[in-house]
């Protein structure tokens, strides 16, 4: 207890001195309607690609479960480095290659002075080698040899299709077809099938290869293959922990076919003689599990490997497009906008293929798509993430709180290594959230606890789930509150509280004072905190209050526009931050404009920094400017979708900023979620408020033939809002009634009805 104390002492001692130096160096009418069938419009559901190009990194569908997740090279299957041209962001910055990640199996790496974990890669488990006439069909094949190639990825089956034809001499030309999904209703269990049709008789092999070439942080602890049962066992270890994981590959194969284990026990070979004209069909049904899932993953990985193949690939096929075809049943539709229908599709797939309801894990910036940013938690969960899920898919939304729920006794360790009380959550870390060191990790964005304490409420306002919030949220929020408390206190002589030292969200200053974000954040968290708590009959610290009432922001750098730190000159800026004192916070200081606060900052922004930045502008503006609504809804998506199948990347250009550490992240998650949450919550004006969901409708000038949101969650109700010129009808279309605060007033409707609400011109 006495070095606690002298901790305390000695950190209140250097946070004061800091905060005086710098102060004194420097000079806030509806009626019941019929329901009107919705039906889905055909669209774009599929994304092409005619060239074989198997550099490109950004030509590798996607394919995702939640828990699984995988890129597949052009080839259609299997392990392809990229070269050292190629990096992933911070903080690896390692060559880029396709890689498969299992939620929760994580390596013990210090990456920086900040972490302690990084997400681990498995073997490839999607390789299906062709050989023939001496030569072989994988990742690395001479384009010259491939010809009428044809990629696709379909986002509403999340399915990828190959077709080729391999010519690997004039006498032997081969066509392919490699078709490959990770199910979704079977959360352990990813499918390939590859179709041969050769124009040749005599010998050709297949060979099921799980590639430990593709692993990074773990190490192969076991390899067997046996030839009879068709099945290939790879067993890894993360690195620097007990934690392993297994692949089971259990493989349907052709009459006739001869298999041989390959040397390294990771493989099956099977030889056949084949017939000029004839159809071969190779089906690999690849369990994966770790220790997360249960105490033997190889037994687990083993039983949905043999569960698929008995079930076969049709029946699993079916329920697994079954399983998403629930999940699209939420949509966002914009009439007459085919660009973005399909910017809506990719970007909501990205987000559905990187998150799993029931898993207790949160969602990286990258989802399972690669390794960019270590696979680690950031703010991008709660900020960027979180409330895109929380509009459309609450259960998926409820993964991200209650992953700091799980993390709250590591939070609390954390803390208390500071000698503080309470929850100190981790920058940036894996599903461990240990701080590296506890000397600085709490100086950097602690901005993240107050999104952290938002989020939770958000998830109470939306769901009205009270039992959760008493167990679950409101022990999170006054964790947080306690720590903050210490963190901001006592008092200074001027009678308020400082933030010293502190990092914003504007990554190009590393440290500050009273940066307004985190101020004003603080503010929102203590009145969180005491309605919370007395919800939950916790305690109510009574310096809560006043820490709100007395919490000190920077001067106006002009005037209703607080200056981003303490010190500030109007420098610019890398990303949002100040302007999110608006949204998601809803600040209201004394003098404090949002719209010019909005104006102000987003004309430093820099328009090379990482793409969620324009959702909030997105949103803003359609509360105080919506002329400018449209523009940030376009730079949301437009400068950043990719060819050949329309993932987003995290910058316009190679790098996310101009002290960006590596090169931009792919593929970016957190952008196509905060693409969609200026979608969800900038033209419905919804605001999930202490008073219940708030609506206040605008159309964006460039969506002349109106926008629908289909499935907007409102407690245990589901909502079709359709907005178009001069009027937006609300309709409750499952669950009710629902009560809406709207600009008529408080208004509550049941199933069936039709809620009239009018629309906020653009201009």
């Amino acid at each position: 207890m006495a070095s606690a104390r002298g901790s305390r002492m000695r950190y209140g001692i250097v946070r004061m001195a800091l905060v005086l130096l710098t102060i004194v160096m420097l000079p806030s009418a509806y009626l019941a309607r019929p329901v009107r069938a919705e039906t889905d419009d055909s669209g774009q559901w599929a994304a092409t690609s005619d060239t074989f190009a198997p550099q490109d990194f950004r030509a590798a569908p996607y394919l995702g479960n939640g828990r699984i997740g995988t890129m597949l090279p052009p080839s259609g299957g299997g392990y392809q480095g990229y070269g050292d041209d190629v990096r992933t962001a911070f903080p690896l910055q390692e060559p880029r290659y396709t890689g498969t990640y299992l939620a929760g199996f994580y390596a013990r790496s210090q990456l920086s002075w900040n972490n302690t974990q990084v997400i681990a890669a498995l073997p490839a488990w999607s390789g299906f080698t062709v050989e023939a006439a001496g030569q072989a069909y994988r990742p690395d094949t001479d384009p010259a040899t491939v010809r009428d190639y044809r990629q696709t990825m379909d986002f509403r089956a999340a399915k990828a299709t190959t077709l080729a034809t391999w010519t690997p001499d004039a006498d032997h030309p081969v066509e392919l077809t490699y078709e490959t999904f990770v199910s979704r209703a079977r959360p352990d269990l990813a499918v390939q099938k590859v179709t041969v049709r050769p124009h040749f008789s005599g010998p050709l092999t297949v060979t099921d290869l799980i590639d430990r070439a593709a692993a990074r942080r773990a190490s192969v602890i076991t390899a067997a293959a046996d030839p009879g049962l068709g099945r290939t066992v790879v067993g890894v270890r993360a690195d620097g922990t007990d934690d392993t994981a297994y692949l089971v590959s259990a493989v349907d194969a052709p009459a006739g076919a001869a298999g041989s284990a390959l040397p390294g026990g990771d493989g099956i070979a099977y030889t056949l003689d084949v017939r000029d004209g004839g159809s071969y069909g190779f089906v690999k049904y690849v369990g994966i599990s770790s220790d997360d899932y249960g105490p033997d993953p190889r037994a687990a990985a083993t039983a949905a490997a043999e569960a698929g193949r008995a079930a076969g690939f049709d029946a699993v096929g079916t329920e697994h497009v079954a399983a998403w075809d629930a999940l699209w049943r939420p949509a966002i539709r914009i009439a007459g906008r085919d660009d973005y229908g399909r910017w809506v599709r990719t970007a909501l797939y990205s987000v559905l293929a990187s998150v799993r309801a029931g898993d207790r894990w949160s969602v990286q910036p990258a989802g399972l798509s690669s390794d960019d940013y270590g696979g680690l938690t950031f703010w991008d969960a709660e900020t960027w993430i979180f409330p895109t899920l929380l509009a459309l898919y609450p259960e998926l939304a409820r993964t991200v709180v209650e992953f700091r729920v799980a993390a709250l006794p590591a939070a609390q360790a954390n803390a208390h290594a500071y000698g503080l009380p309470g929850a100190l959550y981790p920058w940036d870390e894996g599903p461990g959230q240990r701080c590296a060191s506890p000397a600085v990790c709490g100086l950097v964005e602690e901005h993240l606890h107050n999104e952290i304490v938002l989020a939770q409420w958000q998830y109470y306002l939306a769901t009205g789930d009270e039992q959760w919030l008493r167990a679950d949220g409101a022990p999170v929020i006054a964790a947080i509150a306690d720590y903050l408390t210490a963190r901001v206190g006592p008092k200074l002589p001027d009678g308020k509280y400082h933030y010293a030292p502190v990092g914003g969200a504007d990554e190009y200053v590393a440290t500050s004072v009273d940066n307004a974000l985190t101020n004003g954040g603080v503010m929102n968290t203590m009145r969180i905190a005491r309605r919370a708590a007395q919800l939950a009959g916790l305690p109510v610290d009574p310096r809560w209050a006043d820490i709100e009432a007395n919490m000190a922001m920077p001067p106006d750098i002009v005037p209703g526009v607080p200056a981003e730190y303490l010190g500030y000159a109007g420098a610019p800026i890398k990303q949002a931050d100040t302007v999110l004192l608006s949204y998601p916070f809803s600040y209201a200081g004394q003098g404090y404009s949002p719209v010019d606060t909005l104006h102000y900052y987003f004309d430093r922004t820099d328009p090379g920094g990482p793409n969620m930045s324009n959702s909030v502008g997105a949103i803003l503006s359609a509360q105080y400017d919506p002329c400018r609504t449209q523009e940030f809804l376009d730079q949301g998506a437009q400068p950043y979708v990719r060819p050949p199948y329309g993932f987003q990347s995290e910058a316009r250009g190679d790098r996310s900023g101009a002290n960006a550490q590596g090169q931009s992240a792919w593929i970016f998650v957190t952008g196509s979620a905060g693409f969609l949450q200026g979608l969800l919550y900038g033209p419905t004006g919804l605001r999930w408020t202490d008073s219940g969901p708030r609506l206040d409708p605008m159309l964006p000038s460039g969506f002349r033939d109106g926008m629908t949101v289909r499935g907007l969650a409102v407690g245990d109700g589901r909502l079709t809002v359709r907005i178009e010129k001069s009027t937006t009808t609300v309709t409750v279309t499952d669950g009710g009634p629902v009560t809406l605060e709207t600009p008529l007033g408080r208004k509550t409707i049941g199933k069936g009805d039709e809620l009239r609400l009018p629309t906020r011109p653009s201009c």
